[in-house]
């Protein structure tokens, strides 16, 4: 029986791809590595577009820095601290009134000594200037110095009291006048003669002066100069130790052609000022131009005041006693009988206190019990002639 043949099987092979328009397509090789690079391309423009931006805000801020830094050295720099202290430049041939201020304060006295002195509260002071440094001229003869063959000042404008023999005397020296007018004026009624030290800044000096002098009472300037305490404020135009030697000529000429009669200076706090030789040699100078006596208030065991006016022959006394350090009236009456002991002891005492009521007081009652004793109220010259004091113009 013959057998059917049937055709071979043919070899299945995989259908070949089409597109929708029926043609074929080729599967293109390394598909995935393009893609990768793709992105890295992508990836690479951002970051450049992010660089190129980050440079040009640089570019702008550098541009802004160098404008800002131009406009900052044409400009004033109004930034600068307030209290900076400059040499003044001042017009001297006007006057000078400042408001009366009440609000005083008194330092506490330290453990070296009494201080009492009357300190307002502070203006910071900042920045200080270069130290004393030669003036490239010679040192100025103030207008109102000394003519050679003259009486000094100190001497004309003394008031004179009768020779006192043995008899221990006292003079009393009340400062910070001028400010508190009833209360100056009050001072200068105290039964027997006085020295009135009157601050600079204070208004219608010429006629409380006058006054004052018609009343047999020696005049002298209170200057301030610079305390050791931030916390108080010695007021316009004082003596710092940051000046050099023309700001501090400048400041004393103004305040020196405030007014006339008076006989000296002695010092408004001062406690840093006054240890300062080399400023305080200043001072002297134009102390000894102009004539002039000089009482260290001693607001400081550490001030070379009088020392230095012995140097340049400028005729000086110290304080011996403050009166009111505190303005308590038990207080008072012991620095009284601490006068009357120095003055039993050697001869002579000089007492420092202010124009408030508390002392005002006191001292209406004690001079005349002292005079009954025994004692002679004197003004501060007598003081330097009993100490047998030669100075020469």
């Amino acid at each position: 029986m013959a057998r059917r043949s049937t055709p071979a099987k043919k070899k299945k092979t995989a259908p070949r791809s089409k597109t929708k328009a029926g043609k074929k397509t080729t599967k293109k090789p390394g598909g995935f590595r393009r893609l990768m690079l793709g992105a890295a391309m992508v990836a690479g423009a951002v970051s450049a577009m992010i660089a190129a931006g980050s440079m040009l805000e640089l570019d702008r801020a550098a541009h802004k820095a160098v404008s800002d830094l131009a406009d900052k050295s044409t400009a004033p720099d109004v930034s600068a601290p307030s209290g900076r202290q400059k040499q003044p430049q001042m017009d001297f041939s006007k006057g000078y009134d400042a408001p009366n201020r009440p609000g005083y304060m008194v330092e506490r006295p330290s453990d070296e000594m009494n201080n009492g002195q009357t300190e307002a509260i502070p203006q910071p002071r900042v920045n200080p200037l270069p130290n004393v440094t030669p003036s490239p001229t010679p040192l100025p003869v103030p207008d109102k110095g000394v003519v050679p063959g003259t009486q000094l000042a100190w001497q004309k404008f003394a008031t004179h009291v009768p020779d006192t023999g043995n008899a221990p005397v006292i003079a009393i020296i009340i400062d910070d006048a001028g400010i508190d007018k009833p209360r100056t004026e009050r001072a200068a009624e105290l039964p027997a003669p006085i020295t009135l030290s009157y601050l600079p800044y204070a208004t219608h000096l010429p006629e409380q002066v006058a006054t004052a002098r018609k009343r047999g009472h020696e005049i002298m300037l209170h200057m301030p100069m610079e305390p050791t305490s931030r916390a108080v404020d010695p007021g316009p135009h004082a003596l710092l130790t940051s000046y050099d030697k023309v700001a501090i000529l400048n400041e004393m000429s103004w305040m020196l052609d405030r007014f006339s009669g008076y006989v000296g200076v002695n010092n408004h706090m001062g406690s840093k000022f006054t240890a300062d030789p080399e400023r305080m040699a200043v001072v002297m100078q134009v102390m000894k131009a102009r004539g002039l006596m000089f009482l260290d208030s001693r607001t400081s065991a550490k001030s070379v005041g009088y020392q230095e006016a012995q140097k340049f022959d400028v005729p000086a006394i110290e304080r011996d006693v403050f009166l009111d350090d505190a303005d308590d009236a038990a207080k008072i009456s012991l620095m009284l009988d601490r006068v009357e002991s120095v003055a039993r002891k050697r001869g002579y005492a000089v007492a420092i206190g202010h124009p408030r009521d508390l002392t005002l007081e006191a001292l209406n009652k004690w001079i005349p019990k002292m005079q009954a004793a025994g004692f002679v109220f004197v003004p501060a010259t007598d003081i330097i002639r009993r100490n047998g004091v030669k100075v020469t113009g």
